[in-house]
């Protein structure tokens, strides 16, 4: 199921302030992720289709993103999260909390946060990526 109307709206008018990256064709994120191993979201794979990586209530990082993001790519999120975590995360990591502890979302699954200063606890932040989008865009 597509993200709303609603939901599209409301990242367009934040994406107008904090402007955003290339849309990522999906054929193109396959690829790249397949190279990796990973297996993204539904709900990820249409967030970057449409604005690449950007400002949406909450910072969503991809290879083409807004410079309000900096350079870092979820790939390379992804990529150090085992070095730390090793097989704890288990999908796409899209962003950190700031203080470094990343967060990802699982195909079709929760998107989650692990605090290093919690000897790794785990945090669901919401059970889906489009519900994480939906709590946090701005009306």
């Amino acid at each position: 199921m597509p993200l709303s109307a609603e939901l599209i709206d409301r990242i367009d008018r934040m994406r107008s302030s904090y402007s955003s990256g290339r849309p990522i064709p999906e054929d193109e994120a396959r690829t790249v992720f397949a190279d990796t191993g990973i297996v993204p979201d539904a709900d990820y794979l249409e967030f970057i289709g449409r604005w690449g990586g950007c400002f949406a209530g909450i910072a969503v990082h991809a290879w083409d993103q807004s410079p309000l993001l900096g350079t870092t790519t979820c790939l390379e999120l992804t990529a150090s999260a085992p070095e730390a975590y090793g097989d704890l995360i288990d999908g796409v990591v899209f962003a950190d909390d700031g203080a470094g502890n990343p967060i990802w979302v699982s195909p079709g699954g929760p998107v989650r946060l692990v605090d290093h200063d919690r000897a790794g606890a785990v945090t669901v932040l919401a059970g889906s990526f489009r519900a994480l989008l939906d709590e946090n865009a701005e009306d």
